[in-house]
């Protein structure tokens, strides 16, 4: 669930931002910086990607053990 909130934020961060900062400053602007916000966010998604690949696997050496059911409630899987 955690890393799905973290992309959502890496996504729709950079924009979020700038409109917060738009309304608590009170500016006003016909131009959206779309292209701008846009880039911001691929590269806030590159990056949250690149730490999921890098920090989040599992070694080879681990050994996984699926779910299963142990006295009528469900253990999730784990890997030792």
């Amino acid at each position: 669930m955690i890393k799905k909130i973290i992309l959502l934020l890496a996504i729709l961060g950079p924009f979020i931002l700038y409109f917060f900062s738009m309304w608590l400053l009170k500016l006003e602007k016909k131009k959206y910086p779309i292209l701008k916000l846009s880039i911001a966010s691929v590269i806030l998604l590159v990056v949250a990607l690149g730490i999921f690949r890098f920090y989040g696997d599992f070694s080879p050496d681990t050994k996984y053990t699926p779910a299963k059911y142990k006295d009528g409630k469900l253990v999730p899987a784990e890997n030792k």
